[in-house]
């Protein structure tokens, strides 16, 4: 069930503001205390504390959510990039960028949580949650599906 919502989620990040693409050269143009690289080159303001308070805080309720018993220390590494055009999180090959016109805090939550997914799901987990997505969907029907019926 969880496995199903997370892939949901991840496969809906599109829907949401967030794409994937191919990542762009990026300077990182500003160091912070913050556990991942900033690029603010049209210096826009934002709260590192708060950015790394919901890091944490994504990271962690993503590993609680796969693996409630002993769950694993997550800590996607990306680019911030504020100022960009559009809302999205780029990834290209190990590299990923969250991309953000300015700061929101329920978009780059989003991204983090994708990428933190990401981190701990691997490839054949992403198939294996696909296809068991797709079969409990295909297995199940609407009240309005079942009245249709002759």
């Amino acid at each position: 069930m969880l496995g199903g919502c997370l892939v949901a989620m991840v496969l809906g990040a599109g829907a949401n503001g967030l794409a994937q693409g191919s990542v762009a050269q990026v300077s990182v143009t500003q160091q912070t205390a913050a556990p991942f690289a900033v690029s603010n080159p049209k210096n826009r303001k934002w709260p590192v504390d708060e950015a790394t308070r919901i890091y944490f805080s994504a990271c962690d309720r993503v590993a609680r959510s796969i693996r409630p018993v002993n769950p694993p220390r997550l800590h996607p590494s990306f680019v911030l990039v504020l100022g960009a055009q559009d809302n999205e999180t780029v990834r290209d090959g190990r590299v990923s960028e969250v991309r953000l016109k300015s700061w929101d805090p329920a978009a780059f939550a989003q991204a983090v949580v994708i990428l933190a997914a990401r981190e701990i799901l691997s490839s054949e987990d992403v198939v294996h949650i696909t296809h068991d997505a797709l079969t409990y969907a295909q297995a199940t029907a609407s009240v309005s599906d079942l009245r249709q019926e002759p």
